[in-house]
């Protein structure tokens, strides 16, 4: 019995050893490219599990399959072509990996679902993990410039917490914003800019109406979708570890110099005389004209350098934790950014926590969760930047610093900086201190998902998200501000106003999809299909206080910790209506042998914006594409064209971007202490309702040509497209009515360009890799229609009214075009019958431009305008179009590659055909209405006109003497009643710039793998490091008014741009 029984127990380990060499064997392989070298680092994974492991250095790997006959191995290395080969058996597989150049066969995410790039029907351009990090940024927004054709980005200032413009193929309307959806793991976002770069896996940007008809009326300005990354396969953990350390200072600093002590008090002394008074604004201040030269060679303040010149300091670290298993896998992340800026009192500090994970208990059932939360605190000043409106938006910046008194005046003198003129011409490091801000912003989005394959092919999958948005701003108004001064109820008190601002987003996405693979006996016919449900509200809530009368001595964090000490101006407590928006989808996705495909979407919208009868809006799309180079009779260009794709794609989509309730008449309710029978008083607001609103529609034609060649030596694509908007949705002003404007559906705007991208992997050798990438884009824009009017006139306001309108709008022009006079030079002796009866007198058929400038300034040396009419006047009807913001083309390109463990790569943006609106160069040239406000050294005596006899000090009315003085000036006199736009200050905004350059270098494996660590990466990168234009301002990348579309490429007062170095390391365990 012992002895069957020890039978019987062999028997049994003999089976289970059986079963285990049979379901649990060991498969080792040597991995090498095409010439035999071996390929250290690829990944080997069972396919369809976790199961997996990488080669070693030499190329080695060994792997456990659970079934050594059914089990197939599949090797993924990135520039290599991805292999799965069935095991079969076989306890030894070498294997040899071929160059994916062309990366045909890389997916792509576009709307709820995700495709190979040669299988594509729209217009998608990508950017991954890879190139986004290349260039360190505070926003991930930066890192897209010049990378895609077709997609503009620009960086309005210099600022941490700089608002990022994304605009896609020009975006179509006029009022209203033109801004892309931005959607983060399938969630809609409102921007990306608290995103950390190191989190995102690809960004993928839908351009034709085809690709991004599927999100329907949030779609017409383009979708710009981010995958975050997941946990790595193969991997039980996995730590990587990002760091580094910069510093910056302000760039190009010399493009803007003021005027030196002797220039300063010559021109206060003539402004004097010219306005005749001087005994009361210059010898005050300066003392008798004899004393003059007392003034010349003094050391000046420099402002600009106190206010910018700080060196600023960046620190950045992320860390992330990865693992996976048979059936999971899961990413936590956590990255912390803290910048020191160049601008004195300014700081941005941003903290990111994301969770990513999937588990899958049964092959049929897989759930996800996504978690991401952001912190962002920024302080200083210069983030007032981000609400620029009104003439006193350059508050604490860049103009104070210029215009102040660069030398001490006579402090005996009392109220030297006249309150009156604060806002516009105060201390800068006061200035600065006065207007102080801090703002917090803090974000969570939570996602999840559960997907269920009910049959073979069919899926249904059932999403539900939150996003809580909550921001809060404190705004300091100290003495020297224009609020203070004049505008508050008790002036020359310090002031402060509190914003909170919230919104929760609830979505609810169910999405069945069905692939027919096992329906077809043809393995040539594919068809997918996808039918989808979405529900998304949103609530949103604005808190606004002002409070004044605080003690004189408070400074902003007085104000700020005890608020109840000074007096309760207004409060508003404003709940938005609910923004409700219900949708339906279908998509269709047809293709016949790898050759013909054909699609189809459709979408229904029903917004909460629009009134009974145009809440839907149904976008519908379709596609169709011609894979020429599948074609049999190509059979002969195998040896040189990898790809050659023709596509085209019609289709709608629609936009509600607009506030909610506009259709309904809304009361706002506020309190205020000035009211004798209560705090709270009722209004309508200052928007009147419409009831008739609907939908703005965007209609999308788009061909495009997708090529490789000599194995992807050479690949891109062509894209030629048009896109027309109509129904524009305007908030339209309507002066006397009692209201200020009103939301319509007026006019209409195209959109049409081409788009070139080029990928040129010039060589890829193991250790030797070299790579020139380039995109360009071609867009013209122009309003086709504005429903019957003649024109949309808009006002910036930098010079509050002294311009007046200096934008317009008109059928046959573009968005963007700037409206003013046209320069004529200055006004010569020649123009002037003489000085008589103590007044300038004008030659006959000389035009007059005296309402203008002023007629107190209308002399020889005055700045000349064109008459436009002839009727020898210059008024406001001798405005026309004297630029436009638009470029002609833009883009981008890029060079990068490795040489035995160096990498190196520059990246470069370019503009080309663009204006710029030159504001500085007007306030800082221009007199006007004040006294003691320096100017540039453009503006020296010996480069302006002048009207002073410097060896007396007598103002000279005698034609030929000023004749004599000046012959050679190439300036007009800086004395001048207003400021006033001229085409003078429209400057060619052309550039190239080196965005970032950056240098690595990666320790051999054999040396840190003793350690357990895979890799270790050490890099420098430079940004900013050029910028070739002619532009006399400090940057051409600039867009400081920008509360509205109708005015891009204003320069006003904004924060300089930096240039910067940082130094860091890359550690991946």
């Amino acid at each position: 019995m012992r002895e069957l029984s020890s039978k019987i127990c062999f028997l049994l380990a003999a089976l289970l050893c059986m079963s285990t060499a049979l379901y649990a064997q060991e498969v080792k392989g040597v991995v090498t490219d095409a010439n035999g070298e071996p390929l250290p680092g690829v990944s080997v994974l069972v396919e369809g599990t976790t199961i997996g492991t990488q080669t070693d250095l030499d190329g080695v790997y060994v792997i456990s399959v659970p079934d050594i006959n059914t089990s197939s191995l599949q090797f993924i290395f990135i520039g290599m072509k991805e292999q799965i080969i069935p095991v079969n058996g076989r306890t030894t597989i070498d294997v040899t990996m071929e160059e994916d150049i062309n990366m045909l066969d890389e997916a792509v995410v576009i709307g709820y679902a995700t495709v190979k790039r040669r299988d594509l029907l729209g217009s998608v351009s990508s950017i991954n993990s890879e190139k986004i990090t290349e260039q360190p940024v505070t926003s991930v927004s930066q890192a897209l410039t010049g990378r895609m054709a077709g997609v503009s980005v620009t960086t309005t200032e210099g600022d941490p917490d700089a608002d990022i413009k994304i605009r896609v193929r020009g975006g179509g309307s006029i009022t209203q914003d033109s801004s892309p959806l931005y959607i983060v793991d399938g969630f809609p976002v409102d921007n990306i800019n608290d995103i950390a770069a190191s989190e995102i896996l690809t960004m993928d940007v839908l351009k034709d109406a085809f690709s991004t008809a599927i999100y329907g009326s949030r779609g017409a300005n383009g979708v710009v979708i981010i995958t975050t990354k997941s946990g790595e396969k193969g991997r039980k953990i996995s730590v990587s570890v990002n760091a580094y350390y910069g510093q910056k200072w302000m760039a190009n600093r010399d493009a803007i110099q003021t005027m030196d002590s002797e220039n300063f008090v010559k021109f206060q002394y003539e402004l004097g005389l010219i306005r005749d008074n001087i005994s009361d604004n210059y010898e005050p201040y300066f003392g008798s004209y004899d004393d003059i030269d007392l003034y010349y060679g003094l050391p000046t303040n420099d402002w600009v350098g106190m206010v910018f010149g700080n060196t600023g300091q960046t620190w950045n670290t992320d860390i992330s934790v990865s693992g996976s298993g048979e059936n999971y896998n899961w990413t936590l992340g956590y990255a912390h950014m803290d910048d020191k800026a160049i601008m004195m009192g300014s700081s941005y500090a941003r903290d990111n926590l994301n969770l990513k994970a999937q588990f899958k208990p049964h092959k049929s059932l897989t759930f996800d969760v996504n978690v991401r939360y952001s912190n962002m605190q920024t302080r200083g000043s210069g983030a007032n930047s981000m609400n620029d409106a009104g003439s006193t938006s350059g508050n604490g910046r860049l103009k104070h610093a210029v215009s102040y008194t660069p030398i001490p005046i006579s402090s005996s003198v009392q109220n030297i900086d006249l309150e009156e003129d604060y806002g516009d011409n105060a201390p800068p490091l006061l200035s600065v201190a006065d207007n102080d801000s801090k703002r917090k912003r803090t974000q969570w989005n939570a996602n999840a998902a559960v997907t269920w394959e009910i049959i073979p092919n069919l899926r249904l999958k059932v999403e539900g998200g939150l996003q809580d948005y909550r921001q809060t701003d404190n705004r300091f108004y100290g003495l020297t501000t224009y609020y203070v001064a004049n505008t508050a109820t008790y002036k020359n008190l310090p002031a402060s106003r509190y914003t909170d601002r919230s919104y929760q987003r609830y979505r609810n996405t169910n999405t069945l999809s069905y692939d027919f693979a096992e329906i077809f006996n043809d393995d040539r016919h594919r068809l997918n299909l996808i039918l989808g449900e979405e529900m998304i509200i949103t609530k949103e809530h604005q808190i606004t206080a002002m409070v004044e009368n605080f003690p004189e001595s408070f400074a902003s964090d007085m104000a700020w910790n005890f608020m109840s000490t000074g007096t309760p101006i207004s409060y508003e407590d404003y709940f938005d209506p609910d923004d409700r928006l219900l949708s339906g989808f279908f998509r269709a996705n047809y293709e016949f042998d790898e050759r013909y495909s054909i699609g189809a979407t459709i979408r229904a919208d029903g917004s909460s914006k629009f009134g009974p009868g145009n809440e839907w809006g149904f976008f519908p799309s379709a596609a169709a594409s011609w894979r020429i180079s599948a074609e049999p009779w190509m059979e002969g260009a195998k040896g040189w064209l990898d790809e050659l794709k023709l596509r085209y794609s019609y289709g709608t989509a629609g936009n509600n971007n607009i506030p909610a309730n506009q259709i309904n008449r809304v009361y706002n309710g506020s309190s205020t202490s000035w009211i004798s029978m209560g705090n709270t008083y009722y209004t309508t607001g200052n928007v009147m309702s419409n009831p008739d609103l609907k939908w703005e529609t965007t209609m999308t034609h788009n061909i495009g040509l997708d090529f490789s060649f000599f194995q992807g030596r050479l690949s891109g694509s062509v894209e030629v497209y048009q896109n027309d908007t109509k129904d524009l949705l305007i908030e339209f002003p309507i002066a006397g009515s009692g209201y200020e404007t009103q939301y319509r559906n007026i006019g209409a705007t195209r959109n049409r360009g081409i788009e070139v991208t080029l990928n040129l992997p010039i060589i890829r050798r193991q250790n030797f890799d070299l790579s020139f990438n380039a995109n360009i884009a071609f867009n013209q824009n122009r309003v086709t229609s504005l429903g019957g009017l003649d024109r949309i006139e808009y006002a910036t306001q930098w010079a509050s009214t002294e311009i007046g309108t200096d934008y317009i709008v008109e059928v046959g022009k573009p968005i963007g075009s700037m409206y003013g006079y046209e320069n004529d030079g200055m006004y010569t002796p020649d123009d002037f019958e003489g000085y008589i009866d103590g007044k300038w007198v004008l030659k006959e058929g000389v035009a007059d431009a005296s309402s203008i400038i002023g007629a107190d300034y209308l002399r020889p040396g005055a700045l000349k305008l064109k008459d436009k009419d002839g009727d020898k006047v210059i008024t406001s009807a001798d405005k026309t179009v004297i630029g436009d913001a638009n470029p002609l083309f833009a883009g981008g390109f890029s060079l990068s590659g490795y040489v035995y463990g160096v990498d190196f790569s520059a990246n470069f943006a370019y503009s080309y055909g663009n204006d710029v609106y030159n504001a500085n160069k007007i306030e800082f040239t221009s007199s006007r209405k004040y006294y003691n406000r320096n100017l540039i050294k453009q503006m020296n005596v010996e480069n302006r006109w002048t009207n002073v006899d410097w060896e007396t000090g007598q103002l000279v009315n005698d034609l030929e003497t000023l004749r004599a003085m000046n012959a050679g000036v190439t300036m007009w006199s800086p004395a001048i009643g207003n400021a006033v736009f001229s085409d003078w200050a429209v400057e060619d905004g052309s550039y190239l710039r080196l965005q970032s350059a950056t240098i690595g270098y990666t320790l051999p494996e054999k040396w840190t793998s003793k350690a357990y660590i895979r890799k270790v990466r050490f890099y420098a990168t430079g940004t900013n490091l050029f910028c070739w234009t002619n532009y006399t301002g400090f940057d051409p990348e600039v867009d400081t008014r920008r509360d509205t579309p109708l005015s891009p490429g204003v320069d006003y007062s904004a924060y300089p741009r930096s240039i910067g170095f940082v130094f860091g390391i890359n550690l991946t365990f």
